[in-house]
């Protein structure tokens, strides 16, 4: 991992501040690449820095005692991570592994600190940050528990359609089946499966690392009719 320049118009954190602070913080921030597959942060360590992404995508895990990966949430630019861990100054709560090569901005704990505690606005938007993380968590627990694994997945592939500011059509590079496994809790040939029967209604097509909504409505309406009958919603807005 190497050193890199970077620009930190991600980091909503500092447009909260006061001038003067924002300026000493941004000549602290430490810059950061890392290779596709690396570890970024190990479960248990007592490193707690705070990181911003600039560029890239990482996946948060977890790893059962026989190994299998636990999807926790997935990460893109703008988004950061550590937060938890500066907090409450106990060990790294998961691991976090870079999907592409990896752009950040890292943030000593005492620094974080001193941010949040140097403006209403800024703790506002970290109380904030938390609350949507519980929301998201809570959603997450409901769709393990109450859901299938064809709805699950059908649920996950509609938030990454609707991830970010605008619907996303194409996906590329796409997440692997095992990929989508690991994030709703089964195995890969389950999702292998479901996504073959999507393809075959002509709602998805699915290449080696593209994923096209060929009809995203049809994916909603078949999710809904399942949620419904369950009476409880999933976020997929």
């Amino acid at each position: 991992m190497a050193e890199i320049g970077g620009d930190s118009s991600s980091l909503a954190l500092l447009a909260l501040i006061p001038d003067e602070l924002r300026r000493k913080m941004l000549s602290r921030l430490r810059n950061l690449r890392v290779r596709k597959g690396r570890t970024i942060v190990s479960v248990g360590t007592r490193q707690d820095s705070v990181f911003f992404i600039q560029a890239g995508e990482a996946q948060v895990l977890l790893y059962s005692s026989n190994g299998r990966e636990v999807s926790v949430r997935h990460l893109g630019a703008g988004e950061l991570f550590g937060e938890l861990a500066a907090l409450d100054g106990l060990p790294r709560s998961a691991s976090v592994i870079a999907l592409t090569d990896v752009e950040a901005r890292i943030m000593s704990r005492e620094d974080f600190m001193t941010c949040v505690h140097a403006s209403p606005g800024a703790a506002l938007w970290l109380a904030r940050r938390l609350g949507a993380e519980v929301r998201r968590l809570t959603e997450r627990v409901f769709e393990l528990s109450a859901l299938d694994v064809r709805s699950r997945l059908h649920c996950e592939l509609l938030r990454l359609a609707r991830a970010g500011e605008h619907q996303r059509l194409l996906i590329s590079p796409a997440p692997t089946h095992a990929e989508l496994a690991n994030r709703i809790g089964t195995h890969r040939e389950a999702v292998t499966r479901e996504m073959r029967a999507l393809s075959d209604m002509n709602i998805i097509r699915h290449r080696r690392r593209s994923l096209e909504f060929v009809d995203l409505d049809a994916l909603q309406r078949v999710v809904h009719r399942r949620l419904g009958a369950i009476d409880e919603p999933c976020d997929v807005g």
